[in-house]
């Protein structure tokens, strides 16, 4: 069976998940990176909508259109 090598930390993992996915990272090192992706997130609550989920700061900058 052959294995594909994480660019994380040089563990084999699934040659299927590189190839059907095209994932370059083994189950561990993704989790790492995506927990770290999350953590820039921001959750924000818009007057008539609820909440909406804001990834980048520009967005969450020109939210706020009420002028003071």
């Amino acid at each position: 069976m052959k294995k594909a090598y994480c660019v994380g930390c040089g563990e084999p993992y699934p040659l299927r998940r590189k190839t059907e996915l095209g994932i370059n990272f083994c189950l561990d090192c993704g989790d790492f990176h995506a927990v770290r992706a999350r953590e820039n997130w921001c959750r924000v609550p818009l007057p008539k909508q609820g909440y909406t989920l804001v990834t980048r700061k520009s967005d969450l900058l020109h939210l706020n259109q009420k002028v003071r």
